[in-house]
Order: C-alpha cells, then structure tokens, then sequence
C-alpha cells in the first residue's frame, strides 16, 4: 500500500558543520521529488558532503536507524564556497528517510549547512 503522502516538507539537516557528523533523518515518503540544499559559510576548501537514504519501520522512527545508511550522491565542499548555494536533486527514487552527512571533515576554516526540501 502507498504511503498517503507528506505534502510539503522542509527541515534544515545540517548547521554550520565542520566535523564528520551525520544530520537527523529526514521522513520523505510519499514525496516524488527530494532536494538538499548544502550552503557554506567562509571557505570550504576541502571536504565531502554525502546525501544518504535508509528504510526503516515508521514505528521505529523514535529509534532510528543504526545500521549503514546507503549513500545516493556525494559532492565536494570546496564546489560550492565562500557563501555559495548550490542544489542537490536526488535522482528519482522512492526514498522513505535521507540524511546528510559531513563524511570528510571540511577544510578551510568554513562550514557548511544543509536543508532537506521534498513534495
């Protein structure tokens, strides 16, 4: 059976990482397009930002989930610095949760920030 849909989401993942960390999930069933927005702040000479997706039982999301998560893309820090924006549209996929994730420690002195946008 198909999940009745979220509508409109948008939840900020990301705020102003520097270190290998990972964003809370993100509830995207039901939604036929997903995009993460990743915005740095200052210099992002190096780094790596990896969008990645998992399913889980919904009962579960209090839990989350503590297995490997499933990367989609990846995309280099230093392509999008000094203040840049840069928008990241995930390939058509029926994603149930995603998460963004600081994998290689950003270098430069900067950070980045990222928000999940689906419908």
């Amino acid at each position: 059976m198909a999940s009745p849909g979220l509508g409109f989401v948008r939840k900020p993942a990301l705020n102003a990482a520097t270190a290998t960390t990972a964003s809370g999930f993100v509830n995207v069933q039901g939604t036929q397009t997903v995009s993460v927005y990743l915005k740095s702040t200052g210099t992002t000479s190096s780094g790596v930002v990896t969008i990645e997706t998992a399913d889980f039982a919904q009962d579960q999301e209090s839990l989350g989930y503590s297995g490997t998560w499933s990367a989609v893309t990846t995309v280099n820090a230093s392509t999008f610095t000094g203040g840049a924006q840069t928008m990241v549209v995930l390939p058509a996929g029926a994603y149930s949760y995603v998460q963004v994730r600081v994998s290689t420690t950003i270098g430069g002195g900067g950070s980045v920030s990222a928000v999940v946008v689906a419908a």
